[in-house]
């Protein structure tokens, strides 16, 4: 006969990994990225409106962006935090969100304004990769929340 006072209520331990949430995010921007995409070209139809499809782009590309930030954060916690884990939500995440970005980028046109300056975004690339890696290797996140 169970226990009347603990109502059928168990606390169970951890016993291994637990899913992080950013990666989560990261899964959910990228799907939401998607969508917005998805609505942009269904609006190609005869009510096409360009302002509108540039704006739904424009919003896709956002919400892509975020959603890599989100899976870069997350795999960062992973190694901060070793009892966290994002399985393939991080992954699926990012890659859900490149594919939006790109094919946002190219119905937008800035596709070719990317391919034009190629030069600039590569150096621009190469010092955000630099900074970035001197972000996480300094370990700030830490001395923030101390």
């Amino acid at each position: 006969m169970p226990d009347p006072e603990t109502n059928g209520l168990r606390i169970l331990g951890s016993e291994g990994p637990t899913l992080n949430a950013t990666a989560l995010r990261s899964t959910k921007a990228g799907f939401l990225a998607l969508g917005i995409v998805s609505f942009a070209l269904a609006t190609f139809g005869p009510w096409f409106n360009l302002l509108l499809g540039y704006g739904l782009m424009v919003a896709s590309m956002t919400v892509a962006i975020v959603g890599i930030w989100w899976a870069d954060r997350s795999a960062h916690e992973v190694h901060r935090k070793p009892a966290l884990t994002n399985g393939i939500f991080a992954k699926a995440g990012a890659a859900l969100s490149v594919v939006a970005l790109m094919v946002s980028t190219y119905y937008t046109g800035f596709f070719l304004f990317i391919l034009v300056f190629w030069p600039l975004w590569f150096i621009a690339l190469l010092l955000t990769w630099a900074f970035h890696r001197a972000w996480i290797e300094s370990d700030v996140g830490s001395e923030v929340r101390a």
